[in-house]
């Protein structure tokens, strides 16, 4: 029994001496803390990673980018000029031919008698004419006057006969018939003698000037007649408006072929232009000449040539675009009309420029900076520059940096001047 209050003692005096041990361990270690944040915090120098590049001089282009349709230099669709009878088709789709080569003929026979009659007629008028202003021939004068003596003839055996048949009437020897019967006889003798009078002197003095005019009319008339005739016939010839590549052939041998429907198509690729649009506010620096970078989808690994070949008067009302159209020059590959393609026009040409990346550019609210390495490789300075040309990541400047100066291109967005920097593609240094 005294043993275990003598432990239980012992116990207690062990608790009570540590529990003081503990409070003293903690007051220690509460006054380290204190002299600890009571000792000024010395920070670690700040240095910044950095990328550089040099100033450079080169080529620089502004580029304004369209895209649209590869178009032929000229595409027409033929038709017939008459209503005939296709007879013969002489190409096929694919082919190319040459400005009036002849392509189809049509049935032509009725045009053809139609022409010779014309032609006939044509002879016959000036036939007439030809004789009409020659005058008469001899025999004809010859002709003439016989008739006119036996016209003076008939004459006056008439007046003889209705003389003695008016003396006859009055003693009343014959009936008023045979009396009238004398007259009438009398009346056409003189009607005969005057046309052949005036027969006479027609053809002795030749035909008049308004006779000349009727028969020349008549001459133009048959003229008009047999080149009318002679055009149907050459329509009944289908030729080549242009030469191209012949494209949709509509009708068979046998078809009947009239105005109304094309009979065929020819595309001249000789020539190929990307018919586009561009903006107004771009229409001021499209001119024409400026060259362009084409790129065609259906020929992904080629790169065009081309030039901006004819600008539009007007802007569309609706897309409020110009049309423009950039001929392609000399392509090297065979360019199918109606692909899609895209063209770079260069609006802005510099050959001499100082060239920075972009990624070099700092905006702040008081301008447009770059951040300079200086010469000690450790520390930058900023610098305000103009610009001018812009060309993908590649920037122009125009004032603010001269050749082979370093600017940060990578880190400069937190960058300030005075800071200490690493480049760390050191290479552009050497």
């Amino acid at each position: 029994m005294r043993i275990t209050k003598r432990r239980i003692f012992y116990i207690i005096i062990i608790i009570i001496v540590g529990l003081l041990i503990a409070q003293s361990a903690q007051r220690i270690y509460l006054k380290r803390q204190e002299a600890i944040a009571e000792k000024p915090t010395i920070q670690p120098e700040k240095i910044v990673p950095i990328q550089v590049a040099k100033v450079q001089r080169g080529e620089i282009n502004s580029l304004l980018t369209v895209s649209g349709l590869v178009e032929p230099k000229e595409a027409v669709r033929v038709f017939s000029k008459t209503v005939g009878q296709v007879k013969e088709i002489l190409i096929q789709e694919g082919d190319q031919v040459k400005k009036d080569a002849i392509l189809m003929r049509l049935d032509d026979e009725q045009t053809r008698l139609q022409v010779a009659q014309a032609r006939a007629n044509l002879d016959s008028a000036q036939a007439s004419l030809e004789r009409i202003k020659a005058g008469a021939r001899p025999q004809e004068v010859s002709q003439v006057e016989a008739a006119v003596r036996q016209a003076k003839i008939n004459l006056d055996s008439a007046e003889e006969n209705y003389l003695k048949m008016q003396k006859l009437f009055s003693e009343g020897a014959i009936s008023e018939q045979q009396h009238d019967q004398a007259k009438n006889q009398l009346e056409i003798a003189r009607a005969q003698y005057q046309s052949a009078s005036e027969s006479y002197k027609l053809i002795t003095e030749g035909a008049s000037a308004q006779d000349i005019r009727a028969v020349e009319a008549q001459v133009r008339q048959a003229q008009s007649a047999l080149e009318l005739a002679q055009s149907q016939l050459n329509n009944s010839i289908i030729k080549a408006p242009i030469s191209g590549s012949v494209t949709s052939i509509s009708v068979k041998t046998g078809e009947l072929a009239s105005s109304a429907i094309p009979l065929l198509s020819i595309l001249d690729i000789s020539e190929l232009s990307v018919k586009t649009g561009i903006s107004e506010k771009d229409i001021g620096a499209v001119q024409i000449g400026q060259e362009a970078d084409i790129f065609v989808d259906a020929f992904p690994r080629e790169k065009f040539s081309g030039e901006v070949a004819s600008k539009g008067v007007l802007v569309d009302p609706v897309s409020k675009t110009m049309e423009i159209k950039i001929r392609i020059k000399e392509p090297p590959v065979v360019i199918p009309p109606g692909v899609f393609a895209r063209a770079n026009i260069i609006t802005e040409h510099n050959t001499d420029a100082l060239i920075i990346p972009s990624t070099a550019l700092t905006r702040k609210a008081d301008g447009l900076f770059v951040f300079v390495l200086e010469n000690d490789e450790q520390t930058v300075k900023r610098r305000a520059i103009s610009t001018g040309i812009t060309q993908g990541n590649r920037v122009e400047v125009l004032d603010g940096l001269t050749d082979n100066e370093i600017v940060v291109i990578l880190g400069n967005i937190s960058l300030e001047e005075g800071d200490l920097v690493r480049v760390t593609n050191r290479e552009v240094l050497e």
